[in-house]
């Protein structure tokens, strides 16, 4: 399990750490853990609403509301007009491969465009304040550090 560190040169040991910015600390994550493979504007964005407001940006929906909209595993969100340019998050994620600390977690999926989803997924605490992306579905996770 990659649980990921601060990415070297964003906090000093010994000395208060500032907050550094999401597109800093997306763009080390990204290009050091994750081998180019999460759009990095996506993740920033999602980051920083959740720092702002608690909660995931308005174009994600979960489970249940998708379902209402009609949605059923196994169909594109791109087939269902109400359902277009979203993508699925919010709801609660298990852990249960004890993989990530104990916690109340949510999850989120990252880059998806309508069709199948992928195996991109930012998992992050009931607060929003822990973060951790996985690109393989869960098999591992990386740290996100904080950022504003």
């Amino acid at each position: 399990m990659a649980m990921g560190r601060v990415p070297a040169g964003i906090e000093k040991s010994g000395a208060p750490s500032a907050i550094v910015a999401c597109e800093v600390v997306v763009q080390e994550l990204n290009r050091n853990k994750l081998s180019g493979q999460i759009n990095e504007t996506q993740l920033v964005e999602v980051l920083q609403t959740l720092n702002s407001l608690q909660k995931l940006p308005a174009y994600f929906v979960m489970k249940r509301q998708a379902r209402e909209q009609g949605w059923q595993p196994g169909r594109y969100f791109s087939d269902i007009p109400a359902l277009r340019g979203k993508s699925m998050g919010g709801d609660y994620f298990g852990n249960y491969e004890r993989r990530l600390p104990q916690g109340n977690w949510k999850e989120a999926d990252l880059d998806y465009r309508g069709k199948k989803r992928n195996a991109k997924r930012l998992v992050f605490s009931k607060d929003g304040q822990q973060r951790y992306v996985s690109v393989d579905h869960y098999e591992t996770f990386h740290k996100v550090p904080s950022c504003q």
